[in-house]
């Protein structure tokens, strides 16, 4: 999960602390010698730090700093914010599941029993506050059980500290400090992991991000989210503004493209103007490469082709599309079919959609065009009952604004 923004400032921040850690031998402000920074070099020790230079309510620049899990068996050192729950009532709760599940005389099954009891117990004390100043558990995140440590990552506990406070992001990273692994260096930046961290970011932030610099964000955004905010207050909530919400610096429009409410996937957000104008002009150009995945009502025969079926707004009926092979505008979508199979009782092609032109509604219009309409479509197909559009931008493909390095970015559709 490649939540991080490594700024100049971040990295400045980050030296600081490594020389703190060597001259004063400590890793805690100030230093104290129960937290000592050469145990942390021993092996099967270490510890990942993390930093997040935020901006306060007033304006003003803060540093907060954070560790993963227990330093020295201590669930606090000070210099660094608090874990994600209360620390009396971790301890109280660790000590009344420590007396049940060692219990004397209960069977195996009883103490695994008793054990999973006590898990939920624990994920109930992870306290959370997002974006909007509302609070969740681990309990709350889709899915289900988390994976134990979840909530004590040093992202998640400065992460959460800024939300609680209100402030706004100016640049996020984590570091690892000791031993040198196949998998980490000393010192070096890393992303808050996938495994434990993305659901909770995800719920924090309110977007899933894919990739973040200082230039451009990549989100992987959900069905029925608007990309831009619509006319009037109840179509405000958006991707863009949900962005501005986190970080300061961000232009008025960030969006320099657009998915429908309803479909998913991948979705480009400038942090700058400058960067804002050039990745627009690239989708003017049609310089950017997406593809789509989807899954069409039938058994569509071809196993790749391509739909050539010129479109216009249908001005007495919004906001439907329609073919217009007289007055409408160029449209043209390749296609690939990469499977077959049954949803929801139904059988459907999987297909890759490679569309050439962007056109309002182009990939739904033109499924329908073919009389094989994207699965629960409800503006051109069949609505299902409690299923989304199955329709998902899963890669797209573009020129970095600031390095001129081109980029590929892909997210596994999620049906």
């Amino acid at each position: 999960m490649p939540f991080s923004l490594v700024t100049e400032d971040v990295l400045k921040e980050k030296d600081k602390m490594l020389a703190h850690f060597r001259e004063s031998g400590s890793y805690s402000y100030p230093p104290l010698k129960e937290y000592r920074s050469e145990n942390l070099l021993k092996e099967r020790k270490g510890l990942m730090f993390a930093i997040l230079i935020a901006e306060t309510k007033e304006g003003e620049r803060v540093v907060i700093k954070g560790f993963s899990g227990l330093a020295e068996s201590h669930h606090q050192v000070p210099g660094y914010v608090n874990p994600t729950y209360s620390i009396n009532a971790f301890k109280a709760l660790e000590k009344e599941c420590d007396e049940s599940v060692k219990e004397d005389g209960i069977s195996e099954s009883e103490r695994r029993r008793r054990s999973s009891l006590y898990s939920d117990r624990f994920a109930d004390l992870h306290i959370f506050t997002d974006i909007n100043g509302g609070t969740f558990t681990l309990r709350d995140l889709e899915g289900g059980r988390m994976p134990t440590g979840s909530g004590d990552c040093a992202g998640i506990k400065v992460l959460n500290h800024a939300m609680r406070k209100g402030y706004k992001i100016l640049g996020f990273t984590e570091f690892y400090y000791g031993p040198e692994t196949t998998k980490r260096k000393c010192g070096e930046c890393y992303s808050p992991c996938e495994e434990r961290c993305r659901k909770i970011i995800k719920r924090m932030l309110g977007l899933d991000f894919i990739y973040l610099d200082e230039h451009i964000a990549v989100i992987n955004k959900d069905s029925g989210l608007l990309s831009a905010p619509g006319k009037g207050i109840e179509k405000l909530d958006s991707a863009s503004e949900r962005l501005k919400k986190i970080f300061p610096r961000t232009p008025q429009s960030p969006f320099v493209h657009r998915l429908d409410m309803d479909t998913s996937g991948l979705l480009i957000l400038a942090l700058t103007r400058e960067d804002h104008r050039k990745l627009s002009m690239d989708f003017e150009r049609r310089n950017v490469k997406k593809e789509y995945e989807a899954l069409l009502e039938g058994r569509l025969e071809n196993r790749e082709g391509r739909i050539e079926a010129p479109m216009r707004l249908d001005i007495d009926n919004r906001p439907y599309q329609i073919i217009d092979f007289k007055d409408g505008k160029n449209a043209i979508t390749d296609y690939k079919v990469l499977s077959y199979e049954w949803k929801d009782g139904i059988l459907c092609s999987r297909v890759r959609f490679y569309p050439l032109t962007g056109r309002t509604h182009q990939l739904r219009v033109h499924a329908a065009y073919i009389s094989h309409p994207i699965l629960s479509d409800r503006l051109y197909g069949h609505l299902i009952e409690g299923e989304r559009l199955m329709l998902h931008a899963a890669r797209i493909t573009f020129t970095h604004p600031a390095t001129g390095e081109e980029m590929s970015v892909e997210e596994k559709a999620p049906f």
